[in-house]
């Protein structure tokens, strides 16, 4: 029987983040071999409806540690979920958790939650620079900007982008979306009404749940994402955090509370390594330029089968 029992829940679906829960399970067992559960529920996208059912019924089963994973909407209802019992909490990928409210700073939490910061939305305008280069830079280029209409803060994040558009002459066409179909109707406006010559996709795992979808939308866009997941399955760049680092890291607090730490003195770890990735079958296939600039920092990949 285990002594321990962790609840990993998530807002997203299983196939999509399977290799993220992998990453996370195998670092976990790789610290206790015996001796540990993993409850895991997902909540498909539908975070509003399910994520308060599966914590409460995570917190029934009496796990020891909560893993609110897939960003915001998880972090966001594990708080409210133990105001009042203190169940630790780690949280992953989390763009700004001090803002958030999750905790009082990265080096001491000081609440009952702990995890990772995400740098996802931070890096958006970097994002935007890199596409822009491809592009060219020309003055009043549009670009579209695809945001997920209910994430935490998205109006102080977009502001940064507008600015940063700004800054470098470009036009923004920006469509916030809460569903596959206004994904769908978006990219009928980027392609037809409202025509861009290239594609922000901002920084969320809403998207990232969708990527395939998105992905297949966007053929023949240069888009950048915010994880090197979007590239291996045919898009056609990314920048950011590796995920699959941040789910292990995740691992890690876990054990470290488990082990007795007390998750209000466990700093927030932030991501060791970004990377730009390109996909090379979809840079030249589709005739985009790369300058010589990002050919020697990128890591290049193909479509995975």
């Amino acid at each position: 029987m285990a002594s321990h029992k962790i609840g990993f829940f998530h807002n997203g679906t299983e196939e999509s983040f399977k290799p993220h829960f992998a990453a996370f399970e195998a670092r976990l067992l790789k610290k206790a071999a015996t001796g540990v559960e993993i409850l895991r529920r997902w909540a498909g996208d539908q975070a509003s409806k399910t994520l308060d059912d599966h914590i409460s019924d995570l917190l029934a089963e009496g796990v020891t540690v909560l893993v609110a994973a897939g960003g915001p909407p998880s972090a966001l209802a594990a708080k409210k979920a133990t105001e009042s019992n203190r169940k630790p909490v780690v949280f992953t990928s989390v763009a700004d958790p001090i803002r958030l409210g999750l905790v009082k700073s990265l080096a001491s939490p000081g609440t009952n939650m702990t995890g990772i910061a995400g740098l996802t939305s931070e890096l958006d305008v970097a994002r935007l620079r890199l596409l822009n280069e491809v592009l060219g830079g020309g003055e009043g280029t549009p670009i579209g900007v695809l945001n997920n209409a209910t994430r935490p803060l998205l109006e102080e994040q977009y502001k940064k982008i507008e600015v940063a558009a700004s800054r470098m002459k470009l036009t923004l066409v920006r469509k916030d979306v809460a569903s596959l179909g206004e994904i769908e109707a978006a990219f009928n406006a980027f392609k037809g009404g409202q025509p861009v010559a290239g594609l922000l996709v901002t920084a969320d795992s809403f998207f990232n749940n969708l990527r395939k979808k998105v992905v297949a939308l966007a053929a023949g866009m240069p888009a950048i994402y915010q994880w090197r997941e979007f590239p291996e399955v045919g898009g056609f760049m990314s920048f950011g955090p590796n995920i699959i680092e941040a789910y292990e890291q995740a691992a890690e607090h876990a054990w470290q509370i488990l082990e007795g730490k007390d998750p209000s003195q466990l700093p927030v770890a932030l991501p060791r390594r970004f990377e730009l990735v390109i996909n090379i079958d979809i840079a030249y296939g589709g005739g985009f330029d790369i300058p010589a600039s990002l050919l020697t920092v990128a890591e290049f990949v193909r479509t995975a089968n």
